[in-house]
């Protein structure tokens, strides 16, 4: 998720100014293609808004995937200076920053350590996409055969095997004449996942010792063999096929807020119960009631509150509820998908609160290179939970930075964080493909120090479940 803003993060600032100033913005409509296969691609792209689907022609237009907002088009056919593998085509309407390919060989040429940089950078955003790539050829040509020998899968198989047997076996009992209620199947269903769970976190865990490549291999396994069962799904099938580009988009986190199931399989039902009744599933609900109260106190302060990649905003819609004078709290909402503001927008024009929350579409390119700039008043909270589990140290700091300048003296930064003693890791990590950057305590305080801050975190917060931290900083 967002390669092309960790690889613009990674960079000087004076190598990335000459990269920036080297593109131009280009608006982009619904099934338009960007590149096209078999063809050479004037310019290196990076999705600025919208969705575009990556397709092999060759083959009968298999999809290989969905980037989004802050992704990459067109490098590996500049680094290799061949045409392109794979057409590129628009899912929604977008904006592409387009970088003419001659333009950045020249200026790799005329500027070595430039070329060096970006040259790195990349690098790393292949090896990355390698490695997924990898994990997907596995998932489809695997056989239980290649791994049964290792004692990672021989521990994992029997559970898996009695989860799909009794997701089968509720099937069957939940139809016909004699049907029982779905409901006599939620709480073995429950200790089901759980015991799964557990058998992933010891096994494949980082604290297992296991080689990395090795449990991303029996985890690829794990995966295929329950893929039938996740696609019967509502919540976990979203998080699983990514329809917005990365798993915990505002329709998954409102779903998941909303603890509520909705799909007409027998199985579909149980598996999302069971997941929404998991740690992580309860970290996200918890994190809600956490964030209204920081709002709340922040309009004591004065009420100027931002929220960085707002998602379904619920937390504010709550303060908002419980306030007899909407006038004391000024909102503003940036998010970089133009779907997750639009969900908030109509909310925020039914209930009547135009003119307290501003909606921004925040592109987080040009905000963390300094491109862009947001007019804001001095604020008293500036908030971000389910953003910086996705990205590096550096993008971080980078952003605790711009944060900083905008708060008022005195004003607080929250930013939430998935803590790696989350049990549900594993299962994220190998069953769901929602990898993202767990972090302690230890690793907040180091974050916030190198920061404009520049001090350990004030305070660190868990909510109910222990698996969300929450780092807190005041600006002096």
């Amino acid at each position: 998720m967002h390669e092309a803003l960790a690889l613009l993060v990674d960079l000087e600032p004076e190598h990335l100014q000459s990269l920036l100033a080297a593109g131009s913005e280009r608006e982009l409509h619904r099934e338009d293609v960007v590149i096209a296969e078999g063809e050479h691609p004037e310019h290196l792209f990076i999705v600025l808004e919208g969705l575009f689907e990556v397709r092999l022609d060759a083959a009968a237009g298999h999809r290989l995937g969905v980037l989004g907002p802050g992704e990459l088009l067109g490098e590996v056919s500049w680094l290799e200076q061949r045409s392109a593998s794979a057409t590129v085509r628009t899912v929604e309407d977008g904006v592409l920053l387009a970088l003419p390919r001659a333009r950045l060989q020249q200026l790799c040429d005329d500027n070595p350590a430039l070329g060096l940089a970006l040259h790195r950078a990349l690098g790393r955003v292949l090896a990355r996409r390698l490695r997924e790539r990898s994990d997907e050829l596995a998932l489809r040509t695997m056989e239980p055969t290649t791994v049964e020998g290792l004692g990672p899968w021989k521990q994992l198989s029997p559970a898996i095997d009695q989860l799909k047997g009794l997701m089968q076996q509720a099937e069957q009992a939940t139809h016909g004449k004699d049907a029982v209620p779905v409901e006599q199947f939620v709480d073995v269903t429950h200790q089901g996942l759980g015991g799964l769970c557990d058998l992933l976190t010891e096994h494949l865990g980082e604290a297992s010792g296991i080689d990395p490549n090795l449990a991303d291999e029996v985890g690829a396994l794990a995966r295929r063999e329950l893929h039938p069962y996740m696609l019967l799904t509502r919540i976990v099938e979203r998080i699983y096929t990514k329809p917005r580009g990365y798993a915990g988009d505002f329709l998954t986190i409102e779903w998941m807020y909303a603890n509520e199931v909705a799909t007409a399989s027998t199985a579909g039902r149980l598996i999302d119960t069971a997941f929404l009744e998991r740690p992580a599933a309860r970290a996200v609900r918890n994190r809600r009631g956490l964030l209204a109260g920081e709002i709340a106190n922040a309009v004591k302060q004065g009420g100027q509150v931002t929220s960085l990649a707002c998602g379904p905003a619920e937390e504010l819609f709550d303060v908002f509820a419980s306030l007899d004078d909407k006038s004391v709290l000024k909102a503003t909402c940036l998010d970089i998908d133009l779907q997750a503001l639009a969900l908030v927008s109509d909310r925020r024009d039914r209930e009547g609160l135009a003119r307290q929350m501003r909606l921004e579409q925040a592109n987080l390119v040009y905000m963390a290179t300094g491109r862009a700039q947001l007019d804001l008043e001095p604020q008293q909270l500036i908030y971000s939970i389910g953003l910086i589990d996705y990205f590096q140290d550096r993008f971080v700091i980078a952003l605790l930075d711009w944060i900083h300048e905008r708060l008022a003296p005195g004003g607080k930064v929250v930013l939430g964080n998935f803590h790696p003693s989350n049990p549900d890791k594993a299962l994220m990590d190998h069953i769901l493909d929602w990898k993202l950057i767990h972090r302690d305590e230890a690793d907040m305080n180091r974050i916030f120090e190198a920061s404009s801050f520049a001090a350990p975190c004030d305070e660190i917060r868990f909510e109910e479940a222990g698996v969300n931290l929450f780092a807190m900083g005041v600006r002096r």
